[in-house]
């Protein structure tokens, strides 16, 4: 996100301050050209972070016109012809300011930032030195160009306050931060042609000096977001996969309708309820150091919360995010993104079977889940949660829930999260993994984080990182690392990717299609007789119809990253669309089933399902629509004898018959339907 109040200041230092203890920065006060503006305080970093600790800066010192490249001198050039600013001059102003961008710019080499090593005094001696020269030279017309952030802002617009600026901040690279960094969301700083430094234009010459920050990548895309995740499985990528799976860039996505919802609250009704004359013992850790189910009685429910976005979602703000104009932010994984279901709940989990008949494992999926008013919460999420949690209890137990995305609506929103998520799913005895939907990821301002409370709640470094969106119900956080991930089991790998936070197409960034390239690279290799099997997770259905209009990029680049892998996911579950709709895609040379079980609690909205032409083709053996919320109970097996299988069975809360409302099945093997 560019800054609003990035610009330039040129005038003279009239007063300076070294570093003191506590701070990193040196303080210099620069007049303007207006001699009734006060001067501005300018802080400029020469050290970094915590007394004792070693220091995160890097830098690199520019001598402007010995052995200066053409975009250098240019540089100074068009400093020098504007003189002293009148005061600090924000580029968004209209004015033709020269600025800053360390990788593009042309004025220094990228990759020769020297670190600031602990103790040393070679920055500070040099800038003490050329700052000396400076406040000696000031007679006789010596400057000092100052680009970085006016301050103070409002914390909401993020513009100048209505005093005006006293100072400028941020006088250091403001790109290339990789996502939430020590906990702290330094990527939505991150643009081109807006990072800080200081030039002294001296009589000898002009002086320069630019930092950055060890967390920093100079390696960024032309949106100023790292071009690399620092994880070396995904970063050592060739070019010529890059070059294969990367899609070329849409200009927009359409928009999907919505509709606003009520403003009541009420009591959250308690879900799993222990049957008459019986107690539900209380929650307890397993061995790993997780809890599940808390459905202790003493836990009093607490009080539903609901949301509407009938004042937000027609803002530009929201429209430009939700027509996939400007995406979000992408967390980079804390480690490479792959995790094993045996560090959660043990390598037997409820679930899995392993006997002389051969072996199984059963685990649930649902998306779309949060409802937003006490309505659909009594009359959609309640019934299904209910459902899945009486399943799991009375009859096979699965061994763990999917979550396709859409947990919490609208906006993702800690407060939100009791009502919506924790209370209805507590009764529900296994751990609960999730991708994150368009809803878990969009913000209406500024000052929001997106995906904060999407990794609070599952993305914990640490079971025990309990956060206060939970409430008083005690399920673990999830410890996923990162919004995008492989979840390894016995028999099944899941690739689960987050499609961002448009209302109609997905978008993968190059980080996480790079991930999936090395994921089907990597299971491939493990495939013996058809197993293990492996799944493709995205919130967004790919549309790969062949009449679709207009074309899914998104949907066009996994199959890229498919045929150059030389291997295909044996199904791919969704959500996104309000309903369940099954679909078997025949055009790889493989049946492989998609499937969206998108109504699993928000609501149910007959009309969103896709491809609808395409399907009118279609017998209900290849495609089948159901608008009816539930979930879907899915099984890998493994028998001693004959081939293994993956099926899907959708449960809805009024099922037709005995059985389920629909079941497909594939033969692992010979990748067909059985």
């Amino acid at each position: 996100m560019a800054f609003k109040t990035y610009g330039l200041l040129i005038g003279k230092i009239i007063a300076s301050r070294p570093k003191r203890r506590g701070s990193p920065h040196w303080l210099l006060m620069v007049q303007p050209g207006n001699p009734e503006h006060p001067p501005y305080r300018v802080a400029v970093n020469l050290q970094s972070t915590e007394r004792g600790r070693t220091p995160e800066l890097q830098y690199q010192i520019v001598n402007f016109g010995k052995r200066g490249t053409p975009a250098g001198d240019k540089l100074i050039k068009d400093i020098v012809k504007l003189g002293m600013t009148a005061d600090f001059v924000p580029a968004s102003s209209g004015s033709s300011l020269p600025q800053l961008d360390f990788v593009r710019g042309g004025f220094l080499n990228p990759k020769k930032f020297d670190d600031l090593r602990r103790g040393s005094k070679t920055l500070e001696n040099e800038f003490k030195k050329t700052l000396t020269e400076a406040r000696k030279s000031g007679k006789s017309g010596a400057l000092i160009a100052v680009f970085g952030t006016g301050s103070p802002v409002d914390p909401e617009t993020h513009e100048a306050v209505p005093t005006g600026f006293t100072g400028i901040e941020n006088i250091h690279m403001n790109q290339g931060a990789k996502n939430l960094i020590n906990g702290k969301p330094h990527y939505v700083e991150n643009a081109p042609n807006q990072d800080g430094g200081v030039i002294f234009l001296l009589p000898g010459g002009a002086r320069g000096f630019f930092v950055k920050f060890h967390s920093q990548t100079t390696t960024t895309r032309d949106d100023g977001n790292p071009a690399e995740t620092g994880i070396t499985e995904i970063d050592k990528t060739s070019t010529s996969v890059r070059n294969a799976i990367m899609p070329k860039p849409r200009k927009r996505s359409m928009a999907a309708r919505r509709t606003t919802r009520n403003t009541v609250s009420a009591p959250v009704t308690a879900t799993a309820l222990p049957a008459k004359g019986k107690t539900n013992p209380p929650a307890t850790l397993n061995p790993q150091g997780y809890m599940f189910a808390d459905i202790d009685p003493k836990d009093a429910s607490g009080t539903f919360i609901p949301d509407d976005d009938g004042n937000t979602y027609n803002t530009p703000y929201v429209q430009v995010r939700s027509l996939g104009q400007t995406k979000g932010p992408v967390p980079t994984p804390r480690i490479y993104p792959r995790m094993d279901l045996a560090t959660v709940i043990g390598a037997n989990p409820p679930g899995y079977v392993s006997n002389a008949s051969g072996k199984s494992l059963a685990f649930d999926v649902i998306g779309d889940s949060g409802a937003a008013t006490e309505k659909n919460l009594n009359e959609f999420e309640l019934k299904v949660t209910d459902l899945m949690t009486r399943d799991a209890v009375t009859s096979s137990p699965p061994a763990f829930l999917y979550h396709v995305g859409d947990v919490v609506y609208f906006y993702g929103e800690e407060n939100y999260y009791y009502s919506q998520f924790y209370e209805p799913f507590k009764g529900y005895p296994a751990p609960i993994f999730a991708i994150p939907g368009n809803h878990d990821g969009i913000t209406y301002n500024d000052s929001m984080v997106s995906l904060d409370s999407f990794q609070k709640a599952f993305c914990a470094e640490k079971p025990g990182d309990r956060w206060v969106g939970s409430g008083a119900i005690l399920r673990s956080p999830m410890t996923q690392p990162g919004v995008y991930f492989t979840l390894d089991t016995p028999l099944l790998s899941i690739i689960g990717l987050y499609s961002n936070i448009g209302e109609s197409f997905g978008w993968l960034d190059e980080p996480q299609l790079l991930f999936l390239y090395q994921e089907l690279v990597r299971l491939k290799k493990l495939r013996s007789g058809g197993m293990p099997a492996v799944i493709l997770a995205i919130h967004h259905f790919p549309r790969w119809f062949p009449d679709q209009k207009p074309a899914d990029p998104t949907s066009a680049a996994i199959d890229a990253a498919c045929k150059k892998a030389g291997f295909w996911p044996d199904a791919v579950i969704c959500g996104h669309a309000h309903l369940y709709q099954r679909v078997v895609r025949q055009d790889t040379g493989q049946d492989i089933p998609y499937v969206v079980t998108g109504a699993g609690g928000h609501v149910v909205t007959p009309g969103q399902e896709v491809g609808k032409s395409f399907m009118k083709q279609l017998d209900p053996h290849l495609g089948l629509t159901i608008f009816e919320s539930g979930y879907v109970r899915a099984t890998v097996a493994s028998p001693s004898r004959g081939d293994p299988t993956l099926r899907f069975e959708y449960r809805s809360v009024k099922p037709k018959g005995g059985g389920p409302d629909d079941a497909c099945e594939v033969n692992l093997r010979t990748n067909k339907l059985v």
